[in-house]
C-alpha cells in the first residue's frame, strides 16, 4: 500500500493506493498520527479510496483506531471514491454513519469545514 498525503484548508487528505491489509495498517496509522501531531483540536480527515484494490478487517480496524483517537477531540473522517468491496465492508461493520461518504474531494472538504449547525430546542 502507498499513501500520498496532502492538506487543504486545514483538512488532511490521505490518498490510499493498493491493498489495505494487516501488513500495511501500521504504516497507515503512523502516517496519520505524524500528520496530526501538529493539530490541537477537531482534526478533519479525508481518505480517498480511488486506487484501493482491497481492504480486510485489519484495514477497517486501523480506520476505527484513527477515528477513536480523533473523535474525543471533535475530529471527523470522510471517505471518497469508495469501491463496492470497501463500501460493503463498512456497511457490514455498521460503520456507515461513522465514516461520512462523499462523491468528491471538494464535497468532502466543504462538508467537514461547514458542519450542520445543531438546532436549539
Amino acid at each position: 500500500m502507498a499513501i500520498t498525503q496532502s492538506e487543504r484548508d486545514g483538512v488532511f487528505i490521505f490518498k490510499l493506493d493498493g491493498r489495505i491489509i494487516a501488513s500495511d495498517v501500521q504504516d497507515l496509522t503512523d502516517t496519520v498520527q505524524n500528520s496530526l501531531s501538529q493539530v490541537n483540536d477537531s482534526p478533519k480527515l479525508v481518505f480517498d479510496f480511488k486506487d484501493v484494490t482491497s481492504m480486510d478487517s485489519s484495514g477497517l480496524g486501523a480506520l476505527m483506531k484513527i477515528y477513536a483517537d480523533i473523535h474525543p477531540l471533535g475530529g471527523t473522517i470522510a471517505v471518497i471514491n469508495v469501491n463496492k468491496h470497501v463500501k460493503n465492508l463498512i456497511v457490514m461493520a455498521r460503520l456507515i454513519t461513522v465514516f461520512r461518504n462523499f462523491e468528491s474531494e471538494d464535497e468532502a472538504i466543504w462538508a467537514l469545514l461547514n458542519p450542520p449547525s445543531e438546532s436549539l430546542q
